[in-house]
């Protein structure tokens, strides 16, 4: 036996052992396992989390530890684990397992029966943290811009928390001694561990398809970061920005910090600051009432006096005191007004009396008779001027005629053959011979004279200068 209780392990093999010994896997597993244990007994080994898929249906978790070089497999029991410890557990973290080394046997895999799963530091966190607050940021979803100002009495209080926590109960006893009349709805959600943030987002949703609720608070009480987590996912950020309703959140304590207060109309630095945020205490909100009372009181009394105070000078008014002559003062005022309306109907009408006779002239100066006498006359006038015209026209016109015609007849060449000339025409008639030196003795020639033609035949060319000579003789 070993000194922890249980079988000693196997003997390792030594030269002085037979050869022929046969070992069954059970055997050699088990030995491995009883060594391993009593060599290392209770350790802490940190690296980072891998291989986690959540909590199994048995209730037992399981993952491994890595490093850079090596990997060795963990497993969580479910009476070891806690609640804080399963929130925590995400891949690519670093984490410290305190537990047992052995040998899961029925695989042959060494593996740490862990007793305590502890985060080694925030580091991952904190980057997951800044990146994703960065991201968001830029969208501008946490610009003051965009927030609301909080009712001032809400009537109706929606909660999105967890029923088994305290920061419920708090919050409730906080509204219920301050504003009693209030009502609160209350949404219960899981607030940490795995799938924590879309439940959280799921319940805000679901008191924006409530009708009624006029604020809304979404909290939870304090925790490490890791208990906080969910608080720090986009899906809450964005499902408290996409409310309707005026969001206050409640996260933690007064030095806890996460990207729903950030995205929230109004941050709260407990749940119980949360609820006094939303209501006033009635103790107040009665000396308010109280306040407003006097106010209105005194406001009601002054109006009354000036009220009273302008009655009464009504009441001393010399027209109230005579109204006989206030009677006659009227009617002077309705005289003075009747004469002005006389005289300016008498001066209307002048004015327009003296309008209509100068349109009366101008109608009887265009009258259809008298513009028919003058549309006759100038008619008259354009039929005398175009037959002026016409015969001026005609007489010049006629006069060229016969101008033209005894020019005309002065170059008519019968005129000429009657005066005694002839025109030499060639034997077939066709060409007229013009000069005599291209003629020939013996040419046939035609001579046509002013009433006949004849034929003829040269016999002599006596050739002649072009021009005649000039002499104080004519020639005849």
């Amino acid at each position: 036996m070993s000194q922890r209780g249980r079988p000693a392990p196997l003997p390792l093999p030594r030269s002085g052992m037979a050869a022929d010994h046969i070992f069954t896997v059970s055997e050699i597993t088990r030995g491995i396992r009883n060594a391993l244990e009593d060599a290392f007994g209770p350790v802490t080994v940190q690296g980072e989390v891998a291989g986690y898929k959540g909590t199994s249906s048995s209730g037992h978790t399981y993952f491994s530890l890595k490093d850079a070089t090596a990997q060795i497999d963990v497993v969580l029991y479910a009476d070891r684990a806690t609640p804080a410890m399963l929130a925590a557990l995400q891949n690519g973290l670093a984490f410290q397992v305190y537990g047992e080394l052995t040998v899961y046997e029925k695989s042959g895999r060494y593996q740490i029966r862990a007793l305590r799963v502890e985060p080694i530091g925030y580091g991952a966190l904190q980057a997951r943290f800044d990146a994703l607050r960065k991201k968001l940021e830029l969208e501008g979803l946490f610009a003051t811009g965009r927030k609301r100002r909080l009712p001032l009495y809400p009537t109706r209080i929606g909660i999105v928390t967890s029923e088994d926590g305290a920061a419920l109960h708090d919050m409730v006893r906080v509204l219920r001694a301050r504003a009693p009349y209030a009502r609160i709805v209350f949404a219960d959600t899981r607030v940490q561990g795995d799938g924590a943030a879309r439940d959280i987002a799921r319940a805000i949703a679901r008191m924006n398809e409530r009708r009624g609720v006029d604020v809304l608070i979404v909290g939870r009480g304090g925790g490490s970061l890791q208990d906080l987590w969910a608080f720090n996912e986009e899906a809450v950020v964005r499902a408290i920005v996409a409310s309707a309703i005026p969001v206050v959140s409640a996260v933690g304590h007064e030095t806890d910090s996460t990207l729903a207060d950030l995205a929230a109309d109004e941050s709260a630095a407990t749940p119980t600051h949360a609820a006094q945020i939303v209501v006033k205490e009635i103790g107040a909100i009665r000396e308010k009432l109280a306040d407003m009372s006097q106010h209105a009181r005194r406001r009601i009394l002054g109006e009354l006096a000036h009220a009273r105070s302008r009655l009464q000078g009504l009441g001393s008014h010399r027209a109230l005191r005579e109204p006989a002559w206030r009677i006659r003062e009227g009617q002077q005022e309705l005289d003075r007004l009747q004469g002005m309306i006389t005289r300016a109907l008498r001066d209307w009408v002048t004015v327009r009396r003296a309008k209509v006779d100068r349109c009366g002239a101008r109608l009887q100066s265009h009258s259809p008779g008298r513009s028919l006498a003058q549309a006759r006359d100038r008619v008259g006038s354009c039929r005398r001027n175009l037959e002026r015209a016409m015969t001026t026209g005609l007489a010049r016109h006629r006069e060229r005629v016969q101008s033209q015609m005894r020019l005309l007849e002065s170059f008519d060449h019968h005129r000429v053959l009657e005066r005694g000339y002839a025109l030499v025409w060639s034997e077939s008639g066709e060409m007229l011979r013009k000069r005599g030196s291209e003629l020939r003795p013996g040419d046939p020639i035609e001579v046509q004279f002013f009433d006949a033609r004849a034929g003829a035949r040269i016999t002599e060319v006596i050739r002649e200068s072009a021009t005649p000579e000039k002499s104080g003789k004519e020639a005849s």
